[in-house]
């Protein structure tokens, strides 16, 4: 299973942004479910944006392929690393 690996602070905002996230990607693939590939990916990017969180039109795309084949798709959800 491929694992999206979102770097982010909002886990310490949102502890359940792995529910978020699932949820707002099953309302994107829902909503654009007779689009493209390609057009569902930018859905998806722009319904994760507005959670707070950024994807590549890569992984978006790839996260919509997955989906539509029948694959699971799991996000994992990292701190931002710190500079030290």
């Amino acid at each position: 299973m491929t694992e999206f690996r979102i770097t982010h602070e909002i886990h310490k905002s949102h502890p359940d942004i792995r529910e978020r996230l699932t949820a707002t990607t099953i309302e994107a693939i829902n909503e654009s479910s007779a689009r493209s590939a390609e057009d569902a990916a930018r859905v998806l990017r722009h319904k994760l944006a507005e959670i707070g969180v950024h994807m590549s039109d890569e992984a978006c795309l790839s996260a919509i392929e997955r989906i539509r084949s029948g694959k699971q798709l799991r996000f994992e959800v990292e701190p931002v690393p710190t500079e030290e």
